[in-house]
């Protein structure tokens, strides 16, 4: 038997008929969904009013005949069950080094899993450390609250300095490290 993984995706196509497509972190080809499986009222409602790249689903899928379908679906991260949190944790911060998903969809999610405190001091070097954030520093804002975000005296002439290699990249993300988490 597989073992169950946590994925997420931004809604990529709905069907007037009732059915769509998800994209994977987890597997190559995009996995199959029906609102009649859906048992949830509220989500089956919250889908219903979606339009393409409006929201972000949570799910599990399992593999059925050479296809992959949504066994369970979430609208809210805090929703899915606590053990498929650490796996899912670990895929995202890979993607961002390692994997084909846009760095601004993985930005929201680092957002996310920080919000509900699933991310640790290692974890968030391991995000700044990443091919991702160290090509695109500036997307580090993105996964900032309000309060991180007033740590700095200026945030976007900060990651400007960043992108004009005024300051290095270990330096940053020290720097980063030492407002966020001392």
């Amino acid at each position: 038997m597989e073992k169950e993984l946590l994925d997420f995706c931004r809604v990529k196509k709905i069907f007037d008929k009732g059915f769509g497509f998800l994209s994977s972190i987890n597997y190559p080809q995009d996995v199959f969904f029906h609102f009649s499986k859906i048992k949830d009222d509220k989500v089956r409602e919250e889908l219903e009013k979606l339009k393409r790249g409006v929201v972000y689903i949570y799910y599990t899928s399992r593999a059925e005949k050479n296809k992959r379908k949504v066994s369970r679906m979430w609208l809210k991260l805090k929703n899915a069950p606590n053990y498929l949190i650490p796996d899912f944790k670990s895929k995202v911060i890979d993607e961002l080094s390692d994997g084909k998903t846009n760095v601004f969809e993985l930005a929201y999610i680092i957002k996310e899993l920080r919000s509900y405190e699933y991310i640790d001091r290692s974890d968030f070097e391991l995000v700044l450390k990443s091919k991702k954030m160290q090509s695109n520093p500036s997307v580090v804002i993105q996964i900032l609250n309000d309060s991180e975000l007033n740590k700095f005296e200026d945030i976007d002439q900060y990651f400007n300095n960043i992108r004009d290699q005024k300051i290095e990249n270990d330096t940053w993300v020290a720097e980063i490290l030492n407002k966020i988490f001392d």
